[in-house]
């Protein structure tokens, strides 16, 4: 009887250790995974800044313009949303911009009080050339990969980006 305790004990002790040890490793797994996942993010935002600097723009100015381009008539307040920054920091931007000719304001036409953002063709003009830096980095980047590793990490991105964003 005591040896059948002892065979338990010492079963139930190695079985607990064998979990605690898989859940450690699936733990470091999910805090490498999200790391990373923002490690990647947040190297290809420094890599698109230091090859779109000698142009003039800073992240928020370019990010701006292509947050416009995708959703032309954007008011302040959802570009601020979007962008992840306050409602009067992106005045000073968008005064800014305007000035530069790159972007224009224009009242909504069911709320005097909004104002809609667009671009100016000088500023699709300007889209352009950030999409095109972009995609040589991208080529850059992905080089060396073949389409099934793209095709999965993608299906992973989006299985994540929908579950992030159906979370409130």
């Amino acid at each position: 009887m005591i040896s059948l305790l002892i065979i338990t004990v010492l079963t139930y002790n190695f079985s607990y250790r064998l979990n605690f040890k898989r859940h450690a490793i699936l733990k470091a797994q999910d805090e490498q995974f999200a790391e990373s996942l923002h490690l990647a993010a947040h190297a290809w935002r420094i890599a698109l800044d230091r090859r779109l600097r000698p142009l003039g723009y800073s992240r928020s100015r370019w990010m701006v313009l292509l947050h416009i381009s995708r959703s032309d008539a954007i008011s302040h307040r959802e570009l601020a949303e979007r962008l992840g920054i306050e409602a009067p920091t992106l005045v000073r931007l968008v005064d800014r911009m305007e000035t530069d000719g790159l972007i224009s304001r224009r009242a909504s036409e069911t709320d005097r009080r909004v104002k809609h953002l667009h671009l100016s063709p000088a500023g699709r003009k300007e889209v352009e050339r950030i999409k095109a830096y972009a995609a040589d980095l991208r080529t850059e980047t992905l080089a060396g990969l073949n389409k099934s590793e793209i095709g999965a990490a993608l299906e992973v991105l989006m299985k994540i980006r929908s579950k992030l964003e159906g979370m409130t």
